[in-house]
C-alpha cells in the first residue's frame, strides 16, 4: 500500500512540474482598431514568458511576465498534543507583464489569472502611444 502511494505521489509529481512551462494559447484585441493579434502566455509557478504577433503590421512581440497569489492562507495549531497545518491554496493571482516589438511598439499588462490544471485569464495594457489592449487566455 505503501508503494502505491509514493508511485502515486511521484506520478502526481511529475505530472504538475510537466504543466510548467507549456504556452498557453490566447488573444489580444487592440483598441480602437479592432485588431486581433496572436497571442501565447507560459504557465509558470511564479513568473513566466509572453508572445504576441500583429498579423497586420508583422510586428512580432515578446516579453516576460510575473505574478502574486492572491486568497492563499494557512494556520498553524495544537490538536491533542499534535502539530496542525491546514492550507488553502490561492484562489487566483495578479500579474504585470511587457512586451517588446521588433518594430518599438512596447505593451504594460496587467493579468487576473484564475489557477487550474489549465489555468485561464484576462488581461488590460497600454502602450506608449495610448492605445489599449484586452487580453483573454
Amino acid at each position: 500500500m505503501m508503494i502505491l502511494k509514493n508511485s502515486l505521489t511521484i506520478l502526481a509529481m511529475l505530472f504538475i512540474s510537466g504543466c510548467a512551462g507549456v504556452m498557453l494559447p490566447g488573444r489580444m484585441y487592440a483598441h480602437p482598431s479592432g485588431r486581433t493579434l496572436q497571442f501565447q502566455i507560459q504557465t509558470s509557478y511564479g513568473n513566466g514568458r509572453m508572445t504576441a504577433a500583429d498579423p497586420v503590421t508583422g510586428e512580432k512581440f515578446s516579453g516576460e511576465y510575473s505574478g502574486f497569489y492572491k486568497g492563499q492562507e494557512s494556520v498553524v495549531g495544537n490538536v491533542g498534543g499534535f502539530g496542525v497545518s491546514l492550507f488553502k491554496p490561492p484562489t487566483g493571482a495578479n500579474a504585470f507583464g511587457i512586451l517588446v516589438g521588433d518594430k518599438g511598439t512596447t505593451i504594460r499588462l496587467y493579468f487576473e489569472i484564475k489557477p487550474g490544471l489549465r489555468p485561464t485569464g484576462h488581461g488590460t495594457g497600454r502602450d506608449q502611444a495610448g492605445k489599449e489592449y484586452e487580453v483573454f487566455f
